[in-house]
């Protein structure tokens, strides 16, 4: 349940959950002053209450919450962003772009950012009363581009309803949080639902996956784009890689433009031409694009580097198998000795994706450290047991002190050699039962870092 106040009246919305409806809490919220009840079935309330039945508790709030703020997405351009993984790079890729000549909010998994704001909401989609909240200040601040990551939960529980967007983007689709969508059908769905609705201008869809493929077909208003597929309105050709960089060619419209970026991986590929192509349809010249994306040097938690004494330690957020898929590959291509990885799952999520993890770490690793990560309410030897029945071979250990783990890897490691520490990226936080404990890779790796070198 949520409440919101105005200067004489609070609403309180009674949301249903997976385990709890907000009906059950009407009573203490009239108790604590509450004068409005919003909900979906009639509750029988005394006549000094104001009872607002509502088809969709959920979509009330959304627009409510848009209503009580004068409607501040309405004074924005907002560019939305969909996919299993690459939302924050891409986001964050528009959000530079447009920085050059406009002021840029960014909406995403690292937080909030804007008119340097930056503000922690521990969503990747805040709620809508804090994100209509979030919208008017920026409507202050005088924002005129809202970048924003738009997780599958967000749609499916309507969070964004209400908000028109200029440009809706999907990156691609593979398995991950089938703890509540229960299978990639209705996860593809709730993904789907964004671009069924048709409330934006415009769609760009990256074609890499099938799911984008489909997702084409759904769209009214729609162009395509990829990193490998020449049948795509935009794509890439002519791929050169440095140990740092690698620069290819965005086909459009029958031109070449060459592009340098100073990032690795074929997953931040295809990064690039989604960013491109929603640029590029915001009136963007694709030399201007250009010249801009080299300068872009990442996002926290996202392939960060660190070089230590006897090796490279590389951070990353991949949690998914298709996530570490792409990180594991690009590190090995990288790699001029041993490539060994440090990962966990997430307590209380998909436990079918652990095992899958496994053996994706162990096709690139020589060897692999298994530890936590956001055990939440569920054991962490028993998240560490699902894992390790996905490995085959014996390179593997378990070593739940994610610290320790890390230590270990660096430990057996000599020049040339890289060590991937993946899952949780820039999340400055350990989520243990319900209490999310101050905690962060980048802060541990630096220790170890020193450590190393005081040896």
């Amino acid at each position: 349940p949520f409440s919101m106040a105005t200067e004489a009246r609070v609403f309180f919305f009674c949301l249903k959950g997976q385990t709890h409806n907000g009906n059950d809490w009407v009573s203490e919220a009239i108790h604590n002053g509450c004068k409005i009840i919003v909900t979906e079935e009639s509750l029988g309330l005394k006549n000094n209450i104001t009872q607002v039945i509502v088809p969709d508790c959920r979509k009330a709030m959304s627009q409510i919450a848009s209503n009580f703020y004068g409607n501040p997405s309405k004074k924005l351009k907002s560019i939305g962003v969909t996919g299993t993984n690459g939302k924050t790079t891409t986001t964050n890729m528009i959000a530079h772009i447009l920085s050059e000549k406009h002021n840029v909010a960014v909406v995403g998994t690292n937080g909030v950012s804007y008119a340097d704001k930056k503000i922690s909401t521990g969503l990747t989609t805040p709620d809508p009363i804090m994100l209509q909240e979030l919208f008017a200040d920026m409507v202050i601040c005088n924002v005129e581009y809202v970048v924003m990551e738009m997780s599958a939960h967000a749609i499916y529980l309507q969070k964004l309803w209400g908000i028109y967007a200029d440009i809706v983007a999907f990156t691609n689709l593979s398995q991950d949080h089938l703890d509540y969508f229960e299978n990639m059908e209705n996860y593809f769905n709730a993904k789907a639902k964004l671009f069924k609705e048709n409330n934006y201008r415009l769609a760009v869809i990256c074609t890499d996956s099938e799911y984008g493929v489909i997702l084409k077909n759904i769209c009214k208003n729609c162009i395509t784009c990829s990193s490998k597929n020449q049948n795509a309105d935009i794509f890439v050709s002519n791929v050169l890689h440095t140990t740092n960089s690698q620069s290819f060619l965005c086909n459009y419209k029958s031109m070449q433009t060459e592009f340098t970026i100073n990032l690795l991986g074929k997953f931040n590929l295809q990064n690039a031409i989604l960013a491109i192509s929603v640029c590029v349809n915001l009136g963007y010249d694709l030399q201007e694009i250009s010249a801009k994306l080299s300068s872009f040097n990442g996002v926290a938690g996202r392939f960060e580097s660190y070089q230590a004494k006897n090796c490279t330690i590389i951070v990353d957020y991949a949690h998914t198998p298709d996530g570490l898929y792409n990180l594991l590959e690009t590190a090995r291509d990288i790699s001029k000795g041993k490539l060994i990885c440090v990962f966990g799952c997430g307590g209380n999520r998909d436990s079918d994706k652990r095992p899958i993890m496994a053996s994706v770490s162990e096709k690139f690793a020589d060897y692999t450290i298994v530890t936590t990560d956001n055990p939440r309410f569920e054991d962490n030897y028993a998240i560490a047991k699902d894992i390790c029945e996905g490995f085959s071979k014996k390179k593997w250990e378990v070593i739940l002190d994610r610290g320790q783990a890390l230590r270990t890897a660096v430990s057996k490691c000599k020049k040339g050699d890289i060590v991937v520490l993946a899952g949780k990226g820039a999340e400055p936080y350990m989520e243990i039962s319900g209490t999310k404990v101050e905690y962060s890779d980048k802060t541990l790796v630096k220790r170890v870092i020193a450590e190393n070198e005081g040896e």
